[in-house]
């Protein structure tokens, strides 16, 4: 009886103190809205950092698309002023931070990954040829992570004849993760786990994949395979960064890609939505009188429904926008649709940024129409496929804070001219497309790479990192 009282009691001063809060909250937004109180200076926009607007900030934007045809869109007025509103982003302090970042004594060495290729993988526990066990749903049945298994068949040629029935006899376990499953910590109590995931590959196709502190937490000596690749989730030698199949252009344009390199109407061309600071960089330096086409527009948070500069809003209403970034979203929209995605592939060079991930589709799309890739912002994202494909024979890489005009284009335009190296870069890159696009009688081109590095892995064969 006392023990039901003391519960009594609790559950009293609990449900006083939620109705004393929300009395408090309802009258806070009241006087919020009459304008007797003012939200502190620190939150919404100067709570992520946002610079204090001058006195004299339009509300409108004087930014005309058409400019951009005939001049660097970085010289058109009012581009920079839609740059500051919507991404809060200046090239030049973006440029001095990366300077200042190299200033002083170097960083502290960031610990060595307690796994590596040599303490991960256990040779000695299967025999040659390479075999791989598939986990499938008998395996999991009664468990909780049968939720997270995706039914892949690999029943196909390049890959059914490297499976096995038999655990005993495989040197791989194959487990294909399902998009938002939500209890890999369960992983441990898979049938062949054997204490710690030894010669495990977890498949991740998702846009989200493993977090750094869950590959840590739960996976044990497990590889991942994974788009989403960077380098605090990546293990040299043991995980494998993905790639993604085109979303379009899966039948490539036959005349366009076979066109050599030299003959293409444009030099350098982008054009994608903003999801990563490297592409608002890249938009900054398009410029229609040296061919070099940079095409973004924000993405849905930053612009989604804001064709309408009476009502602006993003994907929620109640997150409301300035008329001025309303305007911007209309005048960069009219920018951003009047390129046609088909006709940029018509390109020698590429230029390949992060998006939501480090995998894009762009990078098989711009490969199958005979573009050369130039990766721009990579430093901390590992390349697909790495362990087959000799990126440096086929690529070009530019840092983040790289000099466009000064250093990037004056290599390309010198690269263009040397006819022999480029045609072997084209050559190789088609060669390299196999591993990015399916098999005629369906097969995945992802799973067959990923099966052919555990192939070379367990095989004793070179690897290129």
């Amino acid at each position: 009886m006392e023990s039901r009282a003391r519960e009594s009691r609790r559950r009293g001063h609990c449900v006083r103190a939620v109705a004393a809060a929300a009395t408090l909250l309802v009258a806070g937004v009241a006087l919020w809205r009459s304008g007797q109180i003012r939200w502190p200076a620190h939150a919404h926009g100067a709570a992520r950092g946002r610079r204090a607007r001058p006195a004299d900030w339009p509300s409108r934007s004087t930014f005309d698309a058409t400019c951009a045809r005939s001049a660097p869109i970085r010289t058109c007025p009012g581009y920079n002023v839609c740059l500051a509103e919507i991404f809060d982003f200046d090239e030049d302090e973006m440029l001095r931070a990366r300077r200042d970042s190299r200033l002083g004594p170097p960083p502290l060495e960031r610990a060595r990954p307690w796994c590596t290729q040599w303490s991960c993988i256990d040779r000695t526990s299967c025999e040659l040829p390479f075999k791989m066990y598939q986990y499938k749903p008998d395996d999991l049945r009664g468990m909780q992570l049968a939720d997270c298994l995706q039914p892949t068949n690999l029943s196909r040629p390049g890959i059914v004849e490297h499976l096995t029935e038999d655990p005993s006899r495989a040197c791989a376990f194959w487990f294909e993760v399902r998009e938002r499953c939500r209890v890999l910590r369960h992983v441990s109590r898979l049938k062949h786990w054997r204490g710690n995931g030894l010669n495990h590959v977890f498949v991740v196709h998702t846009d989200e994949g493993i977090s750094a502190v869950e590959r840590v937490k739960y996976f044990g000596r497990a590889a991942i395979a994974q788009g989403h690749a960077t380098a605090e989730r990546f293990v040299r030698g043991l995980d494998i960064a993905l790639g993604l199949r085109p979303k379009k252009f899966t039948t490539p344009d036959a005349q366009l890609a076979a066109s050599p390199p030299w003959a293409r109407r444009y030099l350098l061309t982008f054009k994608g939505a903003v999801t990563h600071r490297a592409r608002v960089r890249a938009g900054m330096h398009h410029d229609a009188r040296r061919r070099v086409l940079l095409v973004t527009y924000p993405n849905p948070h930053q612009c989604l429904a804001s064709t309408s500069v009476d009502h602006p809003h993003a994907q929620r209403r109640s997150h409301a926008f300035s008329p001025l970034h309303a305007d911007c979203c209309v005048k960069l929209r009219a920018h951003y649709t009047s390129y046609n995605y088909g006709s940029l592939m018509n390109t020698t060079f590429a230029l390949i940024t992060p998006g939501r991930q480090p995998a894009s589709y762009r990078l098989a799309e711009t490969m199958a129409s005979g573009c050369i890739p130039v990766f721009f912002g990579f430093e901390d994202a590992m390349l697909p496929h790495a362990q087959l494909i000799d990126w440096r024979a086929l690529s070009l890489s530019a840092p983040v804070d790289v000099d466009f005009e000064g250093k990037l284009l004056p290599r390309l335009e010198a690269l263009v001219a040397d006819r022999e190296r480029i045609l072997r870069m084209q050559r190789a890159l088609r060669r390299a497309l196999g591993y990015f696009l399916d098999r005629p009688d369906g097969t995945p081109a992802g799973d067959v790479a990923i099966v052919e590095t555990l192939r070379k892995r367990f095989s004793f064969e070179l690897r290129r990192n």
